[in-house]
């Protein structure tokens, strides 16, 4: 439904009193808006889409983590979205750490694999002790309710996957004015990896920056992995000379920043991230 941002009215020198229709003004739609938009913003969730720090914080924090499985082109993955959105399930998500991810990204497919789930819509509830309820297909409101309101630990031990890209050393960010904010306040270097989930490129260089032969040299950094297809992180990158993904970005307290475009080697991704600031290094 898309309201209009000015009053509306019939134009009484229009052709409708000229044919017999009554012409009949409307009131201005300006107050509707203002009504709609903080009770749709109140009701629904906020979702994270990156497994393994939507895991971490749901760990620090002890809750519950509901992982929504879903294919965007989809159309029954559309119908769980709006269960899901919906005035009746809503709420009962909102003490929970939510994470939506899409089957186009490899290691999303390894993360839900390891809870039964094979293909989207699926809705997956991690609880603190690692053990988890699983809801796969399509339900009403109703079904979905009843499933979250009775999942409760202990549940199902997942299945270990080594295939997923996780390293418990290495923490990183998926917004840059968080990992920005909290480079700059403790004062050390930024680490960027920038990617597109699409691109197989991308998935293998966060493998390879995810080796812990590669992670140990990244533990002093405060780390962010960027997508692509988040428009704002397009210009976060450009300041640092970053067009396309792959890449690699380093920025220095002082400002600094050098990068390493492409798909490195492994070797290649430890001597750019353990070398010293050049006097080359660009400056935003």
């Amino acid at each position: 439904m898309r309201l209009a941002g000015a009053p509306t009215s019939v134009n009484p020198t229009s052709e409708f009193p000229r044919i017999g229709v009554p012409v009949v003004p409307l009131r201005p739609l300006r107050a509707i808006p203002a009504l709609l938009l903080p009770t749709m913003a109140a009701c629904a969730p906020t979702w994270g889409y990156a497994y393994d720090e939507s895991l971490r914080q749901a760990r620090r924090e002890d809750r519950d983590l509901v992982v929504f499985y879903k294919d965007p082109l989809d159309a029954r993955s559309g119908q769980m979205r709006d269960v899901l959105e919906s005035a009746a399930v809503s709420p009962l998500l909102r003490n929970k750490v939510r994470c939506a991810l899409v089957p186009f990204y490899v290691p999303n497919r390894d993360f839900v694999a390891q809870y039964g789930i094979v293909e989207p819509p699926a809705v997956v509830i991690v609880h603190p002790d690692a053990t988890y309820h699983a809801l796969a297909g399509v339900y009403h409101e109703d079904e979905v309710r009843e499933f979250i309101e009775t999942a409760r630990p202990p549940g199902l031990q997942p299945s270990t996957d080594p295939r997923i890209p996780t390293t418990p050393g290495l923490e990183y960010f998926n917004i840059f004015e968080r990992a920005q904010e909290k480079a700059q306040r403790q004062n050390r270097r930024l680490l960027i990896v920038y990617k597109w989930w699409l691109n197989p490129e991308s998935t293998e260089l966060l493998r390879r920056v995810l080796r812990p032969e590669v992670s140990r040299y990244l533990e002093a950094s405060v780390n962010c992995i960027l997508d692509w297809d988040h428009v704002p992180n397009r210009a976060h990158m450009a300041e640092y000379g970053v067009t396309t993904y792959p890449a690699i970005a380093i920025v220095e307290p002082d400002g600094g920043y050098r990068s390493l475009k492409g798909l490195p080697t492994v070797e290649q991704i430890i001597r750019f991230a353990a070398s010293e600031p050049t006097a080359t290094t660009g400056s935003p």
